[in-house]
């Protein structure tokens, strides 16, 4: 399928390196994907690439400071996550209802993705919300060890890697090279109880605002979004009519998805599958507990506001 480079500016006017996965035929809808922190867009290409076979148009961009919108140099860049939300998903949505103003603009967001809706105004403006592998970063919400580790290696990345290098590697394990105002931003709310809604205020978000409907896509394997993290996530867009579904990799066939299985090209077609039905108004879940028995892992939906 037809596929389109161009440049995104965002709300501020920072140029954003942009990728429009085009269908040959017109659309039956547009789809905006919000990356994971320090995931570049060609990441979701081969999703984004199956979707446009299917007559959804998707749009995938990169952050500034990450893949092919580094406009300024790394060490002197002054993004922070805010900045994600707020000036660059915000631009991106406006672009979709831009460019396709009489086809229903849907988003799907992985991990801070999924957070970012509730983070700018243009959550609102949505058909729909999917989000995958998401959830609270409330340090408090994880396993202890887990969270230890963690603390400390955030630690180390903003006050000594980043004060080292200007930025922080994403040799560290955080993907990409990241501005270090976006890792310290991401620090300080992980290390505040209520994560970003305790650092902001529950005011100064627009999760609790969103009303469009939304589906919820855990995996049993998935330690970044551990169970109790992703229900806080769920919980704060309070007035979304909402759809859970729990996802075991037998559910897809695979011994393994974690993070960020989702997203790699050809092994989860069966959830992309249903994803599009749920673009489509059609959705075809993966499987349901009635497939399996008491002792299964079975994918689990749950539906509610």
């Amino acid at each position: 399928m037809p596929s389109e480079d161009f440049t995104l500016n965002a709300l501020d006017g920072r140029p954003l390196t942009a990728t429009l996965h085009a269908p040959r035929e017109a659309p039956q809808a547009v789809l905006v994907v919000l990356g994971a922190l320090g995931v570049p867009r060609r990441y979701y290409a081969p999703l984004a690439a199956w979707l446009a076979e299917r007559d959804i148009a998707v749009l995938t961009f990169d952050y500034r400071g990450v893949g092919g919108s580094r406009s300024v140099p790394l060490r002197k860049d002054p993004a922070v996550l805010l900045d994600w939300a707020r000036l660059d998903a915000a631009a991106a949505i406006d672009f979709a209802r831009e460019r396709f103003p009489d086809l229903p603009v849907w988003g799907l967001g992985h991990s801070f993705g999924g957070q970012a809706f509730g983070l700018t105004a243009r959550g609102l403006d949505l058909a729909g919300i999917l989000v995958v592998a998401a959830g609270s970063g409330d340090m408090s919400l994880y396993p202890s060890g887990q969270r230890q580790s963690f603390k400390v290696r955030l630690g180390i990345a903003t006050n000594v890697i980043a004060a080292l290098f200007g930025y922080v590697p994403g040799r560290l394990g955080l993907g990409e090279d990241l501005p270090a105002g976006v890792v310290r931003q991401w620090a300080q709310w992980c290390d505040t109880p209520d994560y970003v809604r305790g650092a902001l205020g529950t005011e100064s978000t627009f999760f609790h605002r969103v009303t469009a409907p939304m589906w919820f896509y855990d995996f049993t394997d998935d330690s970044y979004a551990p169970a109790r993290a992703a229900a806080a996530l769920r919980g704060w867009y309070s007035r979304a009519q909402s759809t859970h579904r729990v996802i075991a990799p037998a559910d897809l066939g695979l011994r393994r998805v974690g993070h960020f299985g989702p997203f790699r090209a050809g092994a989860p077609e069966r959830l992309w599958d249903e994803l599009l039905g749920v673009i489509t108004g059609d959705p075809r879940p993966v499987s349901s507990a009635d497939d399996f028995d008491e002792k299964s892992t079975a994918a689990r939906v749950t539906t509610g506001s």
